[in-house]
């Protein structure tokens, strides 16, 4: 629209001056003439009979400044501007114009011829050009405006037309883009416009191919781990029969050794059955509850107390309260799984604190552990599934941390790795920040003051 303004007004100007050019060569013209009307012919020469007052009004044309001048056929100056300059016309009674600088000013000037008893006579008449351009600017801004009225007013109808038509495109952008990968819910097509409708219909059907190709994956995730499990637990009493029958008195090592690869086999298996309900979840498919931060911590005081105590490690609770809606049984995994791995990295005599609470506007369930902790360089390869880092201890799977941020990502939160203040170790936690109002903080903790201290 820009460069259609800009020929517009190109045209317009050339138009405008043209027109304008036109009127006022036919106004010089007409001085011409009037010039010529008022020479007589005596006889030795032509005389021009000019009264002071016609040749006042005729140079009088303010704001312009006119100039004349009559010569016969020899370029002799009979009457007028002696300094104005001459030019051949070769046809009679037929102007021919010129624009030339007069006196350090531009002019337009026009050339007439006229025959005489004593030759041809030129009559030349030059003007000023102020009220040209004066008059060129009037046109060409009686021309711009509406013209630039009308293309500001299509810029304004194509601009909020097409906003107002392209609004339901952005909402299906919105909608698409607030979605996590897994979220493979069909669009709602009826409220779309009506040419992006069998676009949005194929990739529903492409949604529908997805759930199918996941639902099959995570059948057979599922089925494997169920199906794992009845040799397991064949496998555990089978052991445990030949413990008890005294099998394995000569050699208690290799019965530590059965023992040991049993757990870990069923505790893969487990992990393998949460992960997979974790992945195959969506925020869509999970009805929420209000859950009790504080209260998912005194549970895992009764699952992990005795663990804790046969590793002689500290593990303690600075619990407050805090409220999330949730999935109870996903936070209750998120929860244990974090534990799990303090106690597991945490050698003998070590310290645990489980805590919740608020931190701002934001509730937080937090494990912090004075283990080896974890580097920075390795903080993020530590969510990846069935990564373990070098020197770990036996019995992990790789699984912990990769359904904690599953569960995570599920319920709008975060994790976060960082080292404990003033100690060696991890503290993770998990981060929720659209909890309710916060409770009264205790600024030198950082937590809601707790409602039962460290055993």
């Amino acid at each position: 629209m820009a460069a259609v303004f800009a020929v517009s007004v190109f045209f317009d100007y050339r138009l405008a001056k043209e027109t304008a050019d036109a009127a006022f060569d036919q106004s010089l013209t007409d001085d011409a003439l009037d010039i010529a009307s008022h020479i007589r012919n005596s006889e030795n020469l032509p005389l021009l009979e000019l009264s002071a007052e016609v040749e006042t009004m005729l140079r009088n044309d303010a704001p312009d400044k006119v100039y004349f001048a009559v010569r016969d056929s020899a370029g002799q100056l009979l009457a007028g501007d002696a300094d104005l300059p001459d030019f051949p016309v070769a046809a009679h009674k037929q102007a021919e114009f010129k624009d030339s600088a007069f006196r350090g000013e531009p002019t337009r000037v026009v050339f007439y011829k006229i025959r005489s008893p004593h030759g041809d006579l030129t009559i030349t008449v030059a003007e000023t050009i102020v009220k040209r351009n004066g008059a060129s600017r009037t046109i060409l801004t009686a021309m711009i405006l509406p013209t630039l009225a009308v293309i500001l007013a299509t810029f304004m109808a194509v601009y909020f037309g097409v906003r107002k038509g392209l609004r339901p495109l952005e909402n299906v952008e919105k909608e698409i883009a607030t979605r996590s990968p897994r979220d493979l819910r069909e669009i709602a097509i009826d409220a779309t416009p009506r040419e992006i409708r069998p676009m949005l219909a194929r990739l529903n059907e492409l949604f529908d191919l997805l759930r199918l190709a996941s639902a099959a994956q995570q059948r057979f995730l599922t089925d494997a781990a169920h199906q794992l499990r009845t040799p397991l637990a064949g496998l555990q009493t089978q052991i445990e029969l030949a413990t008890a029958e005294g099998r394995f008195q000569s050699d208690p090592e290799r019965l530590s050794r059965i023992e040991d690869a049993t757990e870990r086999i069923s505790h893969l298996v487990d992990q393998l059955l949460t992960y997979a309900r974790a992945e195959s979840s969506t925020a869509a498919t999970q009805i929420f509850e209000p859950v009790s931060l504080a209260v998912l911590a005194e549970k895992a005081a009764s699952i992990f107390l005795d663990r804790a105590l046969g590793k002689n490690i500290d593990l303690g609770f600075e619990i407050a309260p805090a409220t999330v809606d949730g999935s109870p049984w996903m936070l209750r995994e998120a929860l244990a799984n974090i534990i799990d791995n303090a106690l597991r990295y945490t050698p003998a005599h070590g310290v645990v604190t489980v805590r919740s609470g608020m931190r701002g506007a934001a509730a937080i369930l937090e494990v912090e552990d004075n283990g080896a902790g974890i580097p920075a360089d390795e903080r993020e390869r530590v969510f990846e599934r069935f990564y373990r880092r070098p020197g770990s201890p036996s019995g992990g799977c790789g699984l912990g941390l990769a359904i904690v941020r599953e569960i995570a990502a599920l319920h709008g939160a975060s994790v976060e790795l960082a080292d404990p203040q003033g100690t060696t170790g991890l503290r993770i936690a998990l981060v929720f920040p659209r909890a309710g109002a916060p409770a009264h903080t205790d600024p030198h903790r950082g937590i809601d003051s707790p409602a039962m201290e460290k055993p």
